[in-house]
Order: structure tokens, then C-alpha cells, then sequence
């Protein structure tokens, strides 16, 4: 089970701390202050928007808190995310092995754990979230403080493994590349240069043909709206022109969505209709099975992401089950006056996708 808001965390050592006097520390070192722990990507934006305002509460309490970043990729690549934000404020643990981070379970990224002087945990929140009058509150209240929020994951899942199919690693590092910042202009020479062959071949299975075209999706989207982000301005035009090459053929983010991985349906038909005439590419691409689950990730929440830098076919099932977590956790909202739940807009827009009201009743309380 995860530490949730009331544990005592026990002791663990850090081997690889960057950005510190020290290049690795207990976790009984910090012992004696409140401590501020970030589970946070460097590929998930909303962890990194929410670094200024963890920045000014820093220097707010730089003598009475104490303030680490957590992240599980590696060494190299967080090396070059701290030398690019030159000066940089917070100690990052290189977790990339998951052993500190499975303990907690991050539900959603930025995951923010709140330790007091004797290490236990006494609030789980978002970095976002955090106040100067909150840190306040902690600093002086010894009673576990905001109720805490996350969720049980089944086991310790490593969600950030590379596959062993060639052709969804290279989507994987494509959306990688993507989230980071760095150029991809390689990564999309060789998805172009594929032989079709290679695409129709290579992806035999559902859970191959999702995790490729997921990340590949995602991947486009950032690349595309960062080259030009007025493109969103005329949204059905971003998502209806073909802007993206996979084997010489051309694909827009709707061919992907709704043609390859909801299985040829029609954009705006609540779901239930399927189109009349279908071409052969995407006849011979799309999944077997439409897999509601797609439209969560597809889509990140304003505030938080699930802690999956690029979907995996050897373990897509828990990713996918996070990411419906994450984002109804992030955007459906409880009345309690009313007594009423409101869902996000995109399970009205693809209703029949979800089952209908029936089966979104049953999803709601999986949740």
C-alpha cells in the first residue's frame, strides 16, 4: 500500500541526489524540518509551470522548510534540465529505478507530499496548490492537515519502461523527445522513412497498435502547436489537416483518433455511428476493439498528468487505468448540495463510447 496522509515514512537512502551539497542523503537527514516533496517529469508541463511558485515559497521559508523534486528518469536527462534553468533552485533525487517513488504511488504528476520535522506525512497536494498561509498552517499544526486525495494503484507499476517492439520504441522516444523540448526533427525523418510494411506489420496487437498510435498522437500534438500555436485558434482545421507523415502516408490527428483507434467511427456522433466507407490504410491500422479508456489519454488536465511519460504495450492496461484515474480525479466534479456529478464534456461528446449513462456510472465508481 502507498503512504497516504497520517504515515510515518520510514528511512531510505538516496543514492543519487543533483543540485545539492551532497550527492546522495538519508531521508532521516531531513528529519527536523518540514520537508516539501515533488514527484514531478521533466515532460509533464504542469510540473514544470508549478516550479516558479515552489521557487517563491523556497525563498520564503528558506530557513524552516525543506524543499526536493523526485523524478524517475535519468541522471543524464535531468542533468540537462537543471544546466538549462541556470539557476536553478530545488534538489532533484534521480529515482530513476522507481524505489522511492513506488512507495508513494503517484496518481498524477505534480504529486506533492508534505513531511513534518518527524516524517510523517501530513498532506498530499499539488504543487500548484501550495501557499505561503498553507506552509504556514503545517509549520505550526501537528495534526495531518489536508485530506488526503490519492488513490490505491494495484502494485508498484514501473510506468515509464521502454518496449521491446522497435517500431512503439520509436514513438516512445518521439513523444519523449517532444515533451522535453528537444528538437525531433530526426525522430520525424525516420517515422516518415518507415517502409509500410513496417507499419502494417508491426503492430499486431491492440495493445501495440494503442500504444504507438497514442504516443504518436500526443507526440504530433506538441510538435505541431509548438512550431505554430495560433493553429489552435481553428481548431477542426488542427485536428482534420493532415500534418503528420508515418511511412509516406499522410495522417491528421483526427485520421488517428477517430479512424485508427476508435475503429472508424464518426467524429460527431455521440459515438453511435461508424463511417460508411473507410480506406484501405486505415482498414489495415485500426484497432480490433474501441477501448473508451483512449480519450483519456489523449487528453492531459489542466492542472495534472498521469505520471506516464509515453504509453507501453507490455503494461498498457495499468497505464491506461491511471490515466482514467488521473484525469476524472483532475476534471469530473461532485456537488454535494445537489448530489450530483459532473463529468467531463468529452464523455457527452462520445457518450456511446463509454456505454452510455449506465456504464459511466459503473466507471465512476471504480474511481
Amino acid at each position: 500500500m502507498p503512504y497516504k496522509t497520517g504515515d510515518k515514512v520510514a528511512s531510505f537512502y538516496f543514492p543519487k541526489i543533483l543540485n545539492y551539497s551532497s550527492s546522495s542523503a538519508s531521508l532521516n537527514n531531513l528529519n527536523g524540518k518540514l520537508t516539501v516533496i515533488d514527484f514531478f517529469g521533466t515532460w509533464c508541463v504542469p510540473c514544470v509551470k508549478a516550479l516558479p511558485n515552489l521557487s517563491r515559497l523556497q525563498n520564503e521559508f528558506k530557513n524552516s522548510i525543506r524543499f526536493f523534486l523526485v523524478s524517475n528518469e535519468t541522471e543524464a536527462r535531468l542533468s540537462k534540465f537543471i544546466s538549462l534553468r541556470n539557476p536553478f533552485a530545488f534538489p532533484v533525487v534521480v529515482d530513476d529505478e522507481n524505489k522511492f517513488t513506488g512507495l508513494f504511488q503517484p496518481p498524477s504528476y505534480p504529486y506533492t507530499i508534505i513531511l513534518d520535522s518527524s516524517g510523517i506525512v501530513i498532506a498530499v497536494t499539488d504543487a500548484a496548490s501550495l501557499t505561503v498561509s498553507l506552509l504556514n498552517k503545517w509549520l505550526t499544526d501537528k495534526t495531518p492537515g489536508k485530506k488526503d486525495t490519492s488513490f490505491t494503484i494495484a502494485s508498484t507499476m514501473p510506468v515509464n519502461l521502454h518496449s521491446s517492439n522497435p517500431l512503439v520504441a520509436l514513438s516512445q522516444q518521439f513523444i519523449y523527445t517532444a515533451k522535453t523540448g528537444d528538437s525531433t526533427m530526426i525522430l520525424e525523418e525516420d517515422l516518415k522513412n518507415l517502409g509500410d510494411d513496417v507499419l502494417k506489420n508491426s503492430l499486431k496487437s491492440d495493445e501495440e497498435k494503442k500504444a504507438f498510435w497514442i504516443n504518436i498522437y500526443n507526440g504530433y500534438t506538441q510538435v505541431l502547436l509548438k512550431k505554430n500555436p495560433d493553429q489552435y485558434k481553428g481548431r477542426n482545421n488542427f485536428f482534420k489537416r493532415k500534418q503528420i507523415n508515418i511511412a509516406g502516408k499522410g495522417f491528421s490527428l483526427d485520421d488517428i483518433e477517430h479512424g485508427i483507434l476508435r475503429r472508424s467511427k464518426i467524429k460527431w456522433s455521440l459515438g453511435y455511428f461508424n463511417k460508411f466507407f473507410t480506406n484501405k490504410t486505415e482498414r489495415e491500422l485500426r484497432v480490433d476493439k474501441l477501448d473508451y479508456r483512449i480519450h483519456f489519454t489523449l487528453n492531459c488536465g489542466a492542472k495534472s498528468c498521469p505520471p506516464i511519460a509515453f504509453y507501453n504495450p507490455e503494461n498498457l492496461n495499468p497505464q491506461m487505468d491511471l490515466a482514467t484515474k488521473a484525469y476524472l480525479m483532475a476534471e469530473a466534479n461532485y456537488d454535494k448540495e445537489s448530489n450530483k456529478v459532473y463529468l467531463p464534456a468529452l464523455m457527452s461528446w462520445f457518450r456511446r463510447d463509454f456505454g452510455g449513462k449506465k456504464k459511466m456510472k459503473m466507471l465512476l465508481k471504480k474511481i
